[in-house]
Formats: structure tokens, sequence, C-alpha cells
């Protein structure tokens, strides 16, 4: 027999106070909760545990099935406490939540929280704006031949209209770099490119993917359409969907519960995003010396961004020859805004104007 039917067992048998007991109980509880405003003890067990008949004497009331009363939210607060620590992060803000045990976790609860926000909807003639910090790799060769490398840190910019047939625009401003690379090599100020007016969606994030739909089984049938079965590519396909899903979360929810169904993810307990916010991440070795991964807030598990980390020291060709890519550095994405503008800002002189065919 375990605790909780040991207690219904005790209460059974335990008469029930009379209505006269029980007012009493209410006056003495009242007088206790009083006197912890004053800072005396809230509760006491022993001789205060008692009510007055109203002619002088005392009686104690059954002390048995108080006594039970008290065992019994014992048991229901542990039981509670063991839930919330149970659930694997169930609730970010309780100082008992233990954090997701594996990626599986960590993908539903990155789903729930995605299906907790709005869909970003644009009225007519508004525009979509996100913002993102990229982080990029850049290999030079020295004046003795020596290739080496240097991080640039990218802001980036898009706007894109909700309406079809109209322009959108893409911005790109180096902020910083780390590495020998001079200055003229990695900074080339605002890069501005206008893309459209087209009479199809084309590269548009909003425009394209607010047609997809949110149903899990849907939206793995539709990119598994383009990828094949193959675990890896599937995963390829929902690094780059989920990036741009930021302005459509009831998309990625879906998308998070399709990552969950692959194997070959793990869970990352410790990371941070390119913008150096800590996280926690999922990631599949991409069976070339990189992995892949999706950054969550170790908080919210609201989706922070992207990055390719390379796990091991590689070679790779490029057009200045072949460099050695060191173990841990990376490229990705970092998502820091969006939001909803009335149109576009003003374009730099020198921007680029491209059509995107249908």
């Amino acid at each position: 027999m375990n605790e909780m039917e040991e207690l219904g067992r005790l209460w059974a048998e335990t008469p029930e106070p009379s209505s006269r007991e029980l007012a009493g109980s209410r006056a003495a509880l009242t007088s206790r909760i009083a006197g912890r405003r004053d800072g005396r003890p809230l509760l006491t067990a022993g001789r205060d545990d008692r009510e007055s008949d109203g002619a002088g004497a005392r009686r104690f009331l059954p002390t048995r099935r108080a006594g039970l009363v008290g065992a019994l939210a014992a048991a229901l607060t542990v039981g509670i406490l063991a839930a919330q620590v149970g659930l694997g992060g169930s609730d970010p803000g309780h100082p008992l939540a233990a954090p997701p045990a594996d990626a599986q976790t960590l993908l539903k609860l990155a789903a729930r929280a995605a299906g907790e926000q709005r869909d970003t909807v644009p009225g007519r003639g508004q525009y979509v704006h996100t913002k993102r910090l990229a982080q990029r790799s850049l290999y030079l060769a020295d004046e003795t031949g020596a290739v080496r490398y240097t991080k640039v840190l990218v802001n980036e910019e898009r706007w894109e209209s909700a309406d079809v047939g109209r322009p959108w625009l893409s911005r790109e401003q180096a902020v910083s770099a780390t590495g020998p690379a001079p200055r003229n090599r990695w900074d080339h100020g605002v890069e501005d490119t206008v893309y459209g007016p087209a009479s199809c969606p084309g590269r548009p994030a909003y425009a394209r993917l607010g047609a997809w739909p949110t149903d899990p089984a849907q939206v793995r049938a539709k990119i598994v359409a383009e990828t094949g079965e193959d675990p890896l590519r599937i995963w390829a396909s929902l690094q780059s969907l989920v990036a741009e899903s930021v302005v459509r979360p009831s998309l990625s929810a879906a998308l998070y519960q399709v990552a969950a169904g692959l194997d070959g993810i793990v869970l990352i307990p410790d990371t941070v995003d390119v913008a150096g916010r800590p996280g926690m991440a999922v990631a599949m070795d991409q069976r070339d010396g990189t992995r892949a991964e999706l950054i969550f807030d170790r908080q919210t598990y609201r989706y922070l961004g992207e990055r390719t980390v390379n796990s091991r020291d590689r070679k790779a060709r490029l057009p200045i020859g072949e460099v050695l890519k060191r173990k841990g550095t990376a490229n990705g994405t970092a998502v820091l805004a969006v939001d909803l503008t009335p149109g576009l800002p003003e374009v730099s002189p020198d921007a680029s104007r491209l059509r995107i065919p249908c």
C-alpha cells in the first residue's frame, strides 16, 4: 500500500467534524494568519490547536483528521514539485525546473514556445522587416603566401512586402572583424540589393512561406518531396526554413516537431549564438567535419539562430587555394528583430537591382 492509499484509508476511518468544530477551526486559522502578519508563526501544532465553546470551556478538534490534512498537503506538494522537475524544463521560471534531457525534448519545448507567439501579419502596403547578425569567414593570403583567417560580423536586414508585385530590399553592412585582414577587405559600407517587382512571390520569406501548412505531417511531406528521406538532407532544409520562418512562428512550431522525429540529432547543452547570447542547441553531424546547430534561448526556448561549426580541423578548397578550417570556427546567423514598417527605407544610390524569375 502506498502513502496516498494509507492516507485515504485513515481519512475514511476518522469521523467528520461538526459544523461547530469547523467554525472554530476557521476562527483559529484566521487568528494564526493575523499572527503571521505580526511576525508570529502561522500555525503551531499542539495546545493552541483548539477552539472555544463560547462558555469559557475549550475543546480540541479531532486532531487525527487535521494531521491527515497536513500529511496529504505535504504529499501533494512533493508530487507537484516532482512533476515540474520531471517534465524537463516545463516551467522555465521555476528554480527547480530541469533542463531538457535530450534533443527531442528541447525541440518539443521550442515548438510549444513558438506556438505561443503570434505570426507577423502585415497590413496592406506594409513591409516585414527582419534584422540578423551574421558571422562569416574570410580567408586571405598574406605577403608570404600563407592563408590567414578573419572572423567578420555583418548586420543583415530585409524588408519584404506583404503584397506580391512590389520591390523588396536586402541590406548588409559589416560591423567588425577579428583577424589580420585589412579593413578595406571586409568593410564595404552599406550594400543594398533591390529585388523585383515581380508577379510571383519569388524569394521573400513572408510571401513564399505564407502558404505553407502548419500541420507537422503535411510540413514533413512537403519537405520530403524536395529532399527525399535522407535525414541529413531534411535537416539542411529545416535549418534554412527555420531561419526564414521567424516571421511565422506557427510554421516554426511545425518545423521543430518535424526535426524532433529525425534520427541523428543530438543535444548541445551549452553554446552561444553568433551574437554571444547563451543557449542550448540541437545539432546534426553533417559527415564532412561540421555540425549544423539550431540554437534556442535557455529560459524561454525561443529560437535564437543557427550555426555551422567545424567539429574538427579540416581542409577545404577555396578560389585562393586550399585552406585549413580550424575546429571550433563557425558561420551562422542570429535573429535580432522582427517587426513591421510602413515602407522601404531610403535605398543606397549604389544599390544593386535584380529581378527574381518566377
